[in-house]
């Protein structure tokens, strides 16, 4: 067992908790108000009304992905993608931003290509990846080479 502890906000209270990484597919619950606590083991879909507090709320490293329907590359590497938030839940959030549906996030980040991967560290972009990654593992080993494991 593991002695790593990722820090998960409540969404209730606000309050920032420790929590056992072996723990979080248990659904701890928060500290000061008991609430269930929410790890996000999947992508979570942004919109302009969401996107700040997704960010801003997650104490952790941040990926956002800018895609489209229409784009075959993004489908290409949406399993990859889904795997990554899974695989890295608790220490990685994945918010997706489709660039039709919301192109002033599209241009607030400068996004020209889909997909276009943008990692941020505690509110501060480390890497940008414009384009899909040319085979399917180069982005896993993108954000780990961004974002080494504890």
């Amino acid at each position: 067992m593991t002695s790593d502890k990722i820090i998960v906000r409540c969404a209730a209270c606000r309050t920032l908790n420790n929590v056992p990484a072996e723990k979080l597919k248990a659904r701890p619950l928060c500290g000061q108000c008991k609430a269930g606590l929410s790890v996000p083991h999947a992508p979570v879909d942004g919109t302009g009304a969401t996107f700040d507090r997704e960010f801003g709320d997650w104490p952790e490293a941040v990926l956002v992905e800018f895609w489209a329907k229409w784009c075959g590359y993004c489908r290409m590497v949406e399993p990859v993608v889904n795997e990554l938030a899974d695989w890295r839940a608790g220490t990685l959030k994945i918010i997706r931003i489709d660039i039709d549906a919301e192109p002033a996030l599209a241009k607030r980040f400068k996004v020209h290509a889909t997909p276009t991967f943008i990692l941020f560290r505690k509110g501060d972009q480390v890497a940008r990846m414009d384009g899909a990654p040319k085979e399917k593992i180069e982005l896993v080993q993108w954000v780990d080479h961004h974002l080494p494991r504890p």
